[in-house]
């Protein structure tokens, strides 16, 4: 059925809500904003245990809620914003030396120096 222009694809609109769904809603938001005090100290010991595997997602939640969805990070432009560079060696065989390790670590290029 192809769309006809000036004509609503919903033309009697939303349902109305009975008294009884009107009063569950305002109970249902009166309870979620009780609660939301206890939820956001709970996120922040989420955001602050090291070894919580949800912890990256409850530090952006929390970013997005205080600073919104889109935001950069706030830079001011006094920040460095230059790329980080890894530089990824050979994992150390058991049958090398330390210092022949060392050696090569420390024979890798190194971009600052130009």
């Amino acid at each position: 059925m192809p769309f006809e222009k000036g004509k609503s694809g919903n033309p009697k609109g939303r349902p109305k809500q009975s008294e009884e769904e009107k009063s569950q809603k305002e109970q249902f938001k009166k309870l979620l904003r009780s609660s939301t005090v206890t939820a956001l100290e709970s996120i922040i010991q989420i955001a602050n245990d090291r070894y919580n595997k949800d912890r990256f997602n409850a530090c952006k939640y929390l970013i997005d809620k205080a600073w919104g969805v889109n935001t950069a990070f706030l830079l001011d432009g006094t920040e460095e914003t230059e790329p980080v560079v890894i530089t990824v060696v050979p994992y150390k065989q058991e049958d090398e030396d330390e210092e022949a390790w060392e050696r090569e670590w420390n024979e890798a290029p190194n971009d600052e120096e130009d």
